[in-house]
């Protein structure tokens, strides 16, 4: 006959083990399923929070690079009273040993390598250009680059990439009428209505402006954009910041615009994703877009040094205002 005592102790011994089997039970499959779902829903509502915070960052990171240019602009100016010319060439008719506002900024850009080995009498195109300042061209300047592009390289040639250009036109292409001797296009108003509209822009070939020469105003005059340059290893030589072609943009057509770029240059095929490009009908007459990579407009700034984002959706009127130093327009916000 078993005591009471020996069935307290077999109940007191047997409590531990029924704990621990009891502590040992997994999930169901049922509830792994659910606890699955769970996770699933919580990162499919994180992740496009977390990607919009890191476009933020980036797109914060491009303005402030822009606003760096910008400064480097202004105090340019403030030591030559002049602004850079967009592109000089030492000779006109032939464009031999040219030189880019980029070059000019170096020094106010803190890029002190790069301003005291380019050796000026050979600039870009000379003959020997390649080898004399090749090795600089081919400098990756973070300062040039949006955080929200790609880092890369002009096909053979492996100049650096930009995703900063200057304004070069406010309705016509990226030389401006009586601008170039060897290119009668430009100044016919069907390849270029900058003839007709007589709007002038910051920059250009061999144009050299001041602060007097912004009558529309320095705040409603831009200066600089965006561009999405040639994918790594094309032939393309938008956003290279060496190049004539790479430094400038027009506002001919809007942000983003579906419309192809016009180029001298190659237009690789097929082309890179929001960059749609097509032969332009001579050199001089060549245009380009303002483009990025952030959704739903670009960054620019203006010829007082101020930066904003500029939605798609802008007035193409006003856009185009935006671009002219002499357009009369004093109302043009946006």
């Amino acid at each position: 006959m078993v005591s009471r005592n020996h069935i307290s102790r077999l109940r007191e011994e047997g409590e531990p083990n029924g704990r621990r089997q009891r502590a040992r039970r997994g999930f169901t499959l049922v509830e792994l399923l659910v606890v699955i779902a769970i996770i699933g829903i919580l990162v499919a509502l994180l992740l496009p929070a977390v990607q919009s915070a890191r476009e933020a960052a980036r797109r914060t990171q491009c303005m402030s690079n822009l606003k760096q240019i910008s400064l480097a602009l202004q105090n340019f100016h403030s030591a030559k009273q002049h602004f850079p010319p967009g592109s000089h060439a030492e000779n006109e008719a032939e464009r031999t040993a040219v030189h880019q506002w980029t070059i000019y900024l170096m020094p106010y850009l803190e890029e002190f390598a790069i301003a005291d080995r380019y050796d000026w009498s050979a600039g870009d195109r000379s003959s020997g250009f390649a080898a004399i300042n090749g090795p600089l061209f081919r400098t990756t300047i973070q300062s040039f680059l949006c955080p929200s592009d790609q880092i890369g390289y002009v096909k053979d040639w492996g100049w650096s990439h930009s995703n900063y250009v200057g304004c070069f036109s406010a309705d016509g292409s990226w030389v401006e009428p009586e601008g170039w001797t060897a290119d009668n296009n430009i100044n016919h108003a069907f390849y270029n209505p900058s003839v007709d509209s007589g709007r002038r822009a910051i920059f250009n070939l061999n144009r050299t402006r001041a602060m007097k020469h912004v009558v529309d105003g320095t705040s409603h005059t831009f200066a600089f954009s965006e561009v999405i340059h040639g994918a790594d290893g094309q032939l393309d030589f938008r956003g290279t910041w060496c190049v004539d072609h790479g430094v400038a943009y027009t506002h001919r057509l809007g942000p983003n615009s579906t419309l192809d770029d016009k180029d001298a240059y190659a237009c690789p095929y097929p082309p890179r994703p929001g960059v749609p490009c097509s032969k332009s009908p001579s050199f001089g007459t060549a245009y380009w877009a303002a483009r990025s990579l952030h959704v739903g407009g670009v960054n620019g700034a203006r010829v007082d040094g101020s930066v904003q984002f500029v939605p798609d959706s802008v007035d193409s009127e006003v856009w185009i205002a935006l671009g002219s130093i002499n357009g009369g327009e004093a109302d043009a916000n946006l």
